[in-house]
């Protein structure tokens, strides 16, 4: 089973006043440590998507293995930078796994759960649970590509799997707590580095 990830990465930080993408996090850039931890997960393809300030940020990661891909229209919302990834994998790849650029506290072991979770449960889509709550990454199969590419605006995959949570198989999250911190405003920033 061939399997993609889809790293969204092409938001223009506006809350943040500068890239997100390039914040210093334990001595790399914040979207450095999601795409290094996505490419060594078993994941057989990394497809990262870029919009705000894409030349500077390809300037400045490491992005190993993974591919690039921009989306002009990252303006409209997360929704186009989903069908951006989709529309950059190829016919072969059987499903792709969700991940937000913005979110450092991910690691390869842990995509590499989802997957053989998604795999072994029968259902089409796998995805973390915080108490009731599902939350990317979020492993998707290609059923649902089509409900992927229906997305419209500033919505991402949250709306599948929470719209569909009977097509999920969960994945606790470790220690039960918050899900992932996301990292949009200085605030974030601050919490993320004091932790």
């Amino acid at each position: 089973m061939s399997s993609a990830g889809l790293v969204l990465a092409a938001g223009s930080s506006r809350r943040m006043g500068r890239p997100k993408q390039l914040l210093a996090y334990r001595g790399r850039p914040l979207l450095e440590h999601v795409v290094r931890e996505a490419g060594e997960s078993s994941l057989d393809e990394v497809v990262v998507v870029l919009g705000g300030s894409a030349e500077e940020i390809r300037a400045g990661i490491d992005f190993g293995r993974a591919r690039i891909v921009v989306n002009p229209d990252h303006a409209e919302g997360m929704a186009s930078s989903i069908r951006r990834g989709l529309a950059a994998v190829g016919p072969e790849v059987d499903r792709v796994m969700v991940i937000l650029g913005d979110q450092p506290a991910v690691s390869a072991t842990l995509f590499d759960r989802l997957l053989a979770l998604q795999s072994s449960s029968g259902l089409p889509s796998a995805a973390l649970r915080f108490g009731e709550l599902l939350h990317p990454p979020v492993v998707l199969d290609r059923s649902l590509f089509s409900d992927l590419g229906a997305l419209e605006g500033d919505v991402g995959c949250r709306a599948v799997i929470r719209g569909r949570p009977e097509l999920v198989a969960a994945l606790p999250a470790e220690g039960g707590g918050d899900h992932p911190l996301d990292v949009d405003t200085p605030e974030d920033y601050e919490r993320l580095t004091s932790i």
